[in-house]
């Protein structure tokens, strides 16, 4: 498999982020949250051992880049030395809580060339958005989530007041109010995939993301079932 090789043949697209002193970027990829991953070093980028990363560095690099989820491409499968620029690190080492890849253990090359000759590559999930449609204001209408690119309803099966709590403290839509706790309104029926349904959160959580359903895209559902939200807007 040759995984990032050949990706030349894609638009040269990439994301960078300053973390802490150590920008970083995603290189070489399909869309701005994958790629090879590079470190600017004593004013040069440079790669990273496909052998010294692994899934914690991911979770942060992903992170702090404003992507989803991290999907490591194992080491057989990453971009070969030849794919990019001189190795800078031979490890990175974080325990994946880490605010910033600045903040992780960097082992600056100690050898000639990577024991693998593999580049460290990284591909993270879009990032995960919400949004209400088919309302009067961004603040009411039907609950529509995206995931990894792609948008999508969301079933009312389980749906309750917390979990309305949640989205509209994350659209920055203030609360649901008083009069409509236990309703289900109704916005008309959305189009492409259901991707959530049994969905139950405590009322707490920063993001609907966090909030126990079923698996994505696994439903009973059809998009007359589809849920939607109002909020007090602020």
């Amino acid at each position: 498999m040759g995984g990032l090789h050949g990706l030349g043949l894609c638009l040269a697209l990439c994301c960078g982020a300053v973390i802490g002193s150590v920008p970083v970027r995603l290189v070489g990829g399909r869309s701005r949250c994958h790629g090879r991953v590079e470190l600017l070093q004593a004013g040069a980028w440079g790669s990273v051992c496909a052998s010294g990363w692994d899934r914690a560095a991911s979770r942060v690099l992903c992170r702090e880049l404003g992507c989803g989820r991290p999907r490591l491409l194992p080491a057989p499968c990453g971009p070969t030395a030849a794919d990019g620029p001189p190795v800078a690190l031979q490890q990175v080492q974080c325990s994946g809580q880490e605010p910033a890849l600045a903040h992780c253990g960097l082992q600056p090359r100690d050898a000639p060339s990577c024991p693998s000759d593999r580049l460290a590559a990284v591909d993270c999930e879009e990032p995960f958005g919400l949004r209400l449609s088919g309302g009067p204001g961004r603040c009411a209408g039907r609950l529509e989530v995206q995931r990894n690119g792609s948008w999508g309803t969301v079933c009312d099966d389980g749906w309750g007041a917390a979990n309305a709590a949640v989205v509209c403290r994350e659209l920055g839509c203030g609360e649901v109010p008083a009069d409509l706790h236990g309703d289900r309104p109704r916005f008309g029926p959305g189009t492409g995939r259901i991707w959530l349904d049994d969905v139950r959160c405590r009322g707490r959580e920063g993001t609907l993301q966090d909030c126990a359903h079923r698996a994505w895209g696994y439903h009973d559902c059809t998009h007359d079932e589809d849920v939607g939200v109002v909020c007090q807007d602020p």
